[in-house]
């Protein structure tokens, strides 16, 4: 089975077993990725667009998960000290 989607422009089958909405909706963010780097540079080919759209979807990427890295410690570090002032008010 395979899903059908344009980016940029060209048609892919993409097949597999993924919820064909699924495949839909990232090919619909890669195609408007690529769209605004095409409409920010103004680059003539397509691989070029692709790549530069590529890396700003990485960099975007690593910095949610920095982000969410940055969350979990702090959500442990809470869960931690409040797990010591609970020992505490148990043992008074």
């Amino acid at each position: 089975m395979g899903v059908e989607v344009e980016i940029f422009g060209q048609k892919y089958l993409i097949k597999g077993d993924g919820d064909p909405d699924y495949i839909r909706q990232l090919a619909e963010f890669v195609d408007s990725k690529m769209r605004e780097v095409h409409g920010k540079l103004q680059l003539s080919t397509p691989g070029k667009i692709a790549v530069l759209a590529a890396l700003n979807i990485s960099h975007e990427l690593f910095n949610s998960k920095k982000e969410m890295a940055e969350q979990e410690s702090i959500i442990a570090n809470r869960a931690e000290r409040l797990l010591e002032l609970i020992s505490i008010e148990l043992k008074t």
